[in-house]
């Protein structure tokens, strides 16, 4: 996955690809087991182990779809700068969400992609509880990784703008695919 990344980094020196402004295509280390043991524990939920196994030997937040991995704890994308914009602080609001007491014991309610309604009301976080943000896509468009429910392990795209969740692949998969494209440029 490195000799990957570097070679990606080496094709788009610029970082002109989408999200490579922000991740680089650098990973940051991998997390200690114990520091995983204790986010699963403080939380109550085993992690998905193909995303478990990442986040121990391969890196913990950075490079990858979108705007990059975001890491277990801590800020998204780190303070903001005053010249930034305020995409950081989403990420943060969706982070913090899923680290509200029950959120990610509660069981994933969804099995289907899901569009409201014309009448239908609904509310957001009770769509996205049993999973965890790992990503941005920008838009309001995050990446949710399944921890309790049916489907452990899946990918989810959770659509804030135009009200919308839909089902991808698991993580390894989700994150492989990544590597393998050949994205085009951002115009």
């Amino acid at each position: 996955m490195r000799a990957r990344l570097a070679e990606m980094a080496r094709q788009d020196p610029r970082c002109e690809r989408f999200g490579a402004e922000r991740h680089r295509y650098r990973l940051s280390p991998p997390r200690a087991a114990a520091d995983v043991d204790a986010f699963e524990a403080r939380y109550g939920i085993p992690l998905p182990r193909d995303y478990r196994d990442f986040l121990t030997q391969v890196g913990e937040s950075g490079a990858g779809p979108g705007y990059g991995l975001f890491p277990l704890e801590g800020l998204c994308y780190g303070p903001p700068d005053e010249d930034e914009d305020d995409d950081g602080w989403a990420a943060d609001d969706e982070k913090a969400q899923d680290r509200q007491p029950g959120v990610l014991t509660t069981p994933f309610p969804l099995t289907a992609a899901w569009r409201p309604g014309p009448r239908e009301r609904y509310e957001q976080a009770a769509l996205v509880t049993g999973s965890l943000a790992i990503a941005e896509m920008g838009c309001g468009e995050f990446v949710r990784i399944v921890v309790t429910g049916q489907d452990v392990g899946r990918i989810w795209f959770a659509d804030q703008v135009w009200p919308a969740m839909t089902p991808g692949p698991y993580f390894r998969e989700w994150y492989l695919s990544w590597l393998e494209s050949d994205a085009p440029r951002r115009p």
